[in-house]
């Protein structure tokens, strides 16, 4: 089994965990249960090992796919032989059994199905028993394949064959009973589950279709039970092929769950959201009993810090493959500062003050603690004074403090807002007058592209611009750009596409339409058929790198079309 390109990807979802296909409607990632669990089809990260789940035919050959409406239920169409072949994938909503279920249409020639099951990312061989002619059970893991066909054995593949003129259906689901009728009221059901969803969230407005597929992204990598949403769904897909930088991201980011949550209340919501994830925030510093939060949680709330290495080949043969995320421990500054801000702009939407008690813990953490060095927005393991960080904290604390009933602690915030500032004027600007990457640095970084978004600075402000122009000098590359890494050279990684949202969110509020339109869509470009994006993308090799999809990404984009639908409203 070859494993797909990441472009090639389709995420399948019932907001516990979901399911990654390809244009061949080859299922490759699957997690059942919840997204952070052992994967039971994992060839995407080793095709030797992992698991896989094809629908094969003579002369197939892939037409196009899209998801109906903007549900999580896609349909993928191929010819054959000069006739049709539809696959209809959904992971059931709303419904009596969860699982992945797939209809078949009848095809002009044979179709035979092939599903390689094992355990823990492909380590552990599952044992499989015929419960009847038409169902396979799992029974450690409680799952049952069901199919409408005949299924067989044959070493350890299930597989079945439909004649030509049959429609089919298949699925692996934790229910021994299912039938046709059961799989069509549980599609029905999932599409109006759907539809209640994207009644959350609304957007009209320029790259409007492009929006709604980040929309789509978003709300399939939602975990219901707690509101968190992942990083990405993925373990291991690089930063670079053949490097080290392969992590594990299916945990809830702080600093990235606060920014999707920036970018969703400028659009029409009904609360869910920006609710779900002021909820998801103070209910994990709760259950840990915390002053201040982890720079990422599990997807219950959980802190986790096991690390285990798999011994697998890893995503175009690039290894380590880990299964964790070692960064758990790390002090994140602009994390905490994210969550303020994102905070800040819920309660200027609801005119409320949620979960006011964890706002003021957070606060009270920044003030005590900005003067430590940080690892950075971008995790790195040597800790600075990396401005950005500084940037988010004091701006953070001057957005909360105007909703501090207490005078005496909302004066006590601005004066360490004050401080924070003085202290980057003093120490974090280059000889040449740009915010440095780092206090005593004379490198920059695109993450100073958020500050005019966030308020921190005029995109007019002398030292924003010199940034802005170094940036563009150093870090650009067809309307796309780079980080700065310390401890890597971020020229032998691919561009960066939310730091390019943010470039592109800049140009908007400087009043540079056209730059910013020409970032968007450069972006765009980026993004796969069905609008997905990668964490980073290789414009040499024209190639999808990191994990994927990115939330972070889809959030940046948003934002930056909403930055971009303002500034060009006011330019009217």
């Amino acid at each position: 089994m070859k494993q797909p390109d990441i472009s090639s990807l389709a995420v399948l979802s019932d907001r516990n965990t979901c399911a990654l296909l390809d244009k061949d409607a080859i299922i490759s990632w699957y997690c059942p249960g919840a997204f952070d669990r052992a994967a039971l089809l994992s060839s995407l990260i080793d095709e030797d090992k992992g698991g896989y789940w094809e629908i094969e035919c003579d002369n197939k050959t892939f037409v196009d796919r899209a998801f109906i409406d903007r549900s999580s239920v896609l349909q993928t169409n191929f010819n054959v032989n000069g006739g049709q072949l539809s696959i209809t994938d959904f992971m059931p909503l709303a419904s009596k059994f969860q699982g992945i279920c797939r209809k078949i249409s009848p095809a002009p020639a044979t179709v035979t199905g092939r599903v390689r099951l094992v355990g823990d990312y492909g380590l552990n061989p599952l044992s499989l028993h015929h419960a009847s002619a038409h169902t396979i059970v799992l029974p450690q893991q409680q799952l049952w394949l069901h199919c409408s066909h005949k299924l067989n054995i044959v070493d350890d593949v299930i597989q079945f064959d439909v004649p030509a003129g049959e429609p089919t259906w298949v699925a692996l689901i934790n229910s021994e009973q299912l039938d046709c009728n059961m799989l069509d009221d549980a599609l029905a059901s999932t599409l109006a589950a759907w539809k209640e969803i994207e009644k959350h969230i609304d957007y009209s407005g320029s790259f409007e279709s492009e929006v709604h597929n980040s929309l789509r992204a978003l709300q399939q990598l939602v975990y219901e039970p707690t509101g968190g949403i992942i990083a990405a769904p993925t373990i291991a897909l690089p930063e670079v092929v053949g490097g080290k930088r392969n992590y594990d991201y299916r945990y809830v980011w702080m600093r990235d769950a606060a920014l999707i949550t920036s970018s969703l209340v400028s659009l029409q919501t009904d609360g869910q959201v920006e609710y779900a994830f002021m909820s998801f925030v103070s209910g994990a510093m709760k259950k840990n009993n915390q002053s201040h939060v982890s720079c990422f949680y599990g997807i219950d709330g959980s802190i986790s810090t096991d690390v285990r290495e798999l011994p697998l080949m890893g995503y175009k043969n690039s290894s380590p493959v880990t299964e964790g995320n070692a960064a758990a421990n790390q002090f994140q500054l602009d994390a905490e500062a994210s969550i303020l801000l994102a905070c800040g702009a819920i309660y200027a939407k609801t005119g409320e003050r949620p979960e006011w008690e964890t706002v003021e813990a957070i606060a009270d953490y920044i003030c005590k603690n900005w003067e430590r060095k940080d690892n950075g927005i971008w995790e790195e393991e040597q800790v600075q004074h990396y401005t950005s960080s500084k940037a988010l904290a004091a701006r953070a604390l001057e957005v909360m403090a105007p909703y501090q009933t207490n005078t005496e602690t909302a004066e006590r915030w601005l004066y360490n807002a004050g401080l924070i500032r003085n202290f980057i004027k003093e120490n974090c600007i280059t000889s040449y007058g740009a915010y440095a990457v780092h206090a005593g640095s004379e490198e920059v970084d695109v993450a100073c592209a958020l500050f005019a978004p966030f308020g921190f600075d005029e995109p007019a402000n002398f030292h924003l611009q010199k940034t802005i122009a170094t940036i563009e000098e150093r870090y650009e590359e067809g309307n796309l750009y780079r980080r700065h890494l310390l401890e890597f050279d971020s020229a032998k990684e691919g561009v960066f596409l939310a730091a390019s949202c943010w470039m592109a969110h800049h140009y908007a509020l400087a009043g540079n339409i056209k730059k910013s339109k020409a970032i968007l869509q450069a972006v765009q470009s980026c993004a796969n058929d069905v609008g997905y994006f990668s964490e980073e993308f290789d414009l040499q090799e024209s190639m999808m790198l990191g994990n994927f999809p990115q939330t972070f990404v889809h959030s940046s984009f948003i934002c930056a079309v909403n930055g971009l639908n303002e500034c060009s409203e006011k330019n009217i």
